[in-house]
């Protein structure tokens, strides 16, 4: 099972830790965002994420556009210009919504990483 202490990064590695502390703490809202930093960390310090497309409906996709949209949103036009950024919807989010974003940024990190 992956885990944070697998992330090489020590600045990745210490956002993915404060998101999971977030969570075992009961702060939804909290780990969210900071998975929504680490995941803009994470494709600032490795910008060729940008340019990785995959298949979806018949078309390729930006893979950043991976991103769950469970109220912190991928903008499209943001990809698309280069500048991702995550649009907060509703500020209030359950854990279980922040261990989604948790394992896809885990995820993320982590397959990147392994090259």
């Amino acid at each position: 099972m992956a885990r944070p202490s697998d992330i090489r990064n020590d600045e990745l590695r210490g956002k993915v830790e404060q998101a999971f502390a977030a969570m075992r703490a009961g702060k939804g809202a909290e780990a969210v965002h900071a998975c929504a930093d680490a995941y803009l960390r994470h494709v600032a310090l490795h910008p060729e994420v940008m340019k990785q497309t995959i298949p979806m409906r018949g078309r390729e996709i930006s893979r950043l556009m991976r991103w769950p949209a469970l109220g912190a949103n991928m903008k499209p036009e943001t990809v698309a210009a280069g500048a991702p950024e995550i649009e907060f919807l509703r500020e209030r989010f359950a854990v279980s919504e922040a261990m989604t974003y948790y394992q896809f940024v885990l995820d993320e990190i982590l397959e990147q990483q392994a090259g």
